[in-house]
């Protein structure tokens, strides 16, 4: 693990607060969130394909001045699913030779939009991935019910709008991806001018993979 953030000393003053949250493929959707130094919410929107991700961050003039933070998306074709698991002969992959062990299926996340966040990032733009259970886990959001159902999101809505005081929180519902998003604006916004414990947990195809630091309690 490398040494914690504790306010990083970004280049230039951070005025806006960028979340991501990555659908897996372009059947499911993203949601963006931006917020201001006052946590305004100044864009909450939707996205599908990973051109328009492109297209609003390639478009957004103030990512000079931003922290951008992006979900790691679930690799669809992970064994995870009752009868994946239940379809296959429960064998170590890495002792059985003729198990592919290059194949994505073994992969946790995916790969989707990492080269273009990379190019991002080598011109000097302050990006940043983030594993949004784990952060919820961190924030005390998460364990209560289960996750993404709609009691879940609505607590977890209610959170963003009177603990984490983010202004203009509708009263209706919004889509999980944009609560992930606005999530994940927040915690850029702790990690330029708080002293919340922010920590780098991983690195992920070349991008630093942020989190919170639990006292007492490490969450990986």
């Amino acid at each position: 693990m490398k040494n914690p953030l504790m306010n990083l000393n970004f280049k230039n003053n951070k005025l806006f607060f960028v979340g991501i949250s990555l659908g897996s493929n372009s059947s499911t959707e993203s949601g963006a969130a931006v917020l201001d130094t006052n946590l305004n919410i100044l864009t909450l929107d939707k996205l599908f394909t990973l051109d328009d991700v492109k297209y609003m961050l390639d478009n957004f003039v103030g990512k000079q001045n931003a922290v951008i933070n992006i979900s790691l998306p679930e690799n669809p074709t992970m064994l995870n699913a009752k009868w994946k698991l239940l379809s296959r002969q429960y064998q170590l992959v890495q002792t059985n030779r003729l198990i592919n062990k290059e194949s994505d299926w073994i992969q946790r996340y995916s790969y989707r939009g990492c080269d273009y966040f990379k190019e991002l990032k080598d011109k000097g733009i302050d990006i940043f991935r983030f594993d949004v259970r784990d952060l919820k886990s961190a924030f005390g959001l998460a364990g209560v019910y289960k996750d993404r159902t709609p009691v879940d999101c609505k607590a977890f809505q209610s959170a963003l709008k009177y603990k984490f005081k983010i202004k203009d929180v509708p009263s209706n519902m919004l889509p999980v991806s944009q609560l992930e998003a606005i999530l994940g604006a927040y915690f850029g916004y702790l990690m330029a001018t708080s002293r919340e414990e922010c920590i780098i947990r991983a690195e992920y195809k070349g991008i630093d993979v942020a989190g919170l630091y639990v006292q007492n309690c490490h969450v990986i």
